[in-house]
C-alpha cells in the first residue's frame, strides 16, 4: 500500500489560503502540521480565525489538534501542532516534552526558547491497516544547537516511538540539523529519509521568506518525515513553493506490512 504524506511548518497561518489550495492539490493521506494557531496568534490577515478549525472546514480530512500554548487572558490565541489524515483516527494521544502553559500575549524570540512542547500522536486506520501519525515542533534556540532540553525531549521522544509497535510517520520542524545529538537520538530508532543524499533535500526554511534567508544562503534542513522500518520511500522532496517560511517535506511511501 502508498501512502503520501506532507509535513508543513504553517507559520501561523501566514499564507492560510495557499496552504489549503496545495494540500487540496497534492490530496495526501496523511499531513502533519507545526505552529497551527488560533486568534491573535495568527500571522494571516483575519486574526479572529481559528487555523484548526479552517483547516476542518476546508480539507476532507479527519483532524486532531494539541494546544501547547494560550496568550494569558485570550483562550482564543494559542498556537500547537496538528495531524489529519484520509482514514479515521481511532485513538490520540499526547506526550508532553514540557508542560502546557499560557504565556504573555506581546511574547518575542527571548520567551520562545521556554515555550511548552507536545507531540500528537493519533492512530488512523488506513486501507487495512493502523498507522501511527506524530506532529512534533522541537524546543527553539536562535541556532541549531543541542540543549539538555532538546536531548532530553528527543530522548522521551525515542523512547515512546520504540514502545509503540506498530508502523509510524513521524513529521517535525525539528529546529536542529542532522549532525546534532538531539536528531541523532531519533534516528536511533527511526529511519530519516529526508537527510538521505539520494533525495537531494539540502533545506527547508525556505530560501526567500524566511528570516535566515540572507544570513544562512545555503539554508538548513529542520524539518523531517521520521518512519519505522514499515515503510520505503518512494519519493520524497521539498518543493520551494510560497506556503509558509518553512518548505513542505513531501512523500510518497509503501508501507510493507
Amino acid at each position: 500500500m502508498r501512502i503520501k504524506v506532507i509535513q508543513l511548518n504553517l507559520w501561523q497561518g501566514m499564507f492560510l489560503d495557499k496552504v489549503v489550495e496545495f494540500l487540496r492539490i497534492e490530496d495526501p493521506d496523511i499531513i502533519t502540521l507545526q505552529e497551527v494557531s488560533g486568534g491573535a496568534q495568527n500571522r494571516w490577515s483575519d486574526k479572529e480565525v481559528d487555523v484548526f478549525t479552517y483547516l476542518q472546514k476546508h480539507l476532507p480530512l479527519e483532524g486532531r489538534l494539541s494546544v501547547m500554548m494560550r496568550h494569558r487572558g485570550d483562550p482564543g490565541a494559542y498556537m500547537g501542532v496538528a495531524v489529519f489524515a484520509k482514514g479515521s483516527i481511532v485513538k490520540e494521544n499526547v506526550l508532553w516534552l514540557k508542560d502546557y502553559a499560557e504565556v504573555r500575549p506581546n511574547h518575542n524570540e527571548e520567551d520562545w526558547p521556554t515555550f511548552p512542547r507536545s507531540v500528537l500522536d493519533c492512530a488512523i486506520k488506513l486501507g487495512g491497516a493502523t498507522i501511527h501519525a506524530l506532529s512534533w515542533h522541537g524546543a527553539w534556540t536562535r541556532e541549531p544547537k543541542d540543549t539538555p532540553q532538546k536531548i532530553q525531549d528527543a530522548t522521551t521522544l525515542a523512547e515512546y516511538l520504540k514502545n509503540l509497535d506498530a508502523p509510524f510517520v513521524l513529521g517535525c520542524d525539528s529546529n536542529m540539523t542532522t549532525d546534532s545529538q538531539t536528531i541523532k537520538k531519533i534516528e536511533a530508532i527511526a529511519e530519516n529519509p529526508a537527510a538521505d543524499p539520494q533525495w537531494k533535500i539540502t533545506r527547508s526554511l525556505h530560501p526567500t521568506i524566511h528570516k535566515t534567508a540572507q544570513i544562512k544562503p545555503d539554508g538548513l534542513l529542520v524539518d523531517f518525515l521520521f518512519t519505522s522500518k514499515h515503510f520505503r520511500p518512494i519519493s520524497i522532496d521539498a518543493p520551494v513553493i510560497p506556503i509558509s517560511d518553512h518548505l513542505p517535506i513531501r512523500a510518497v511511501f509503501e508501507l510493507k506490512i
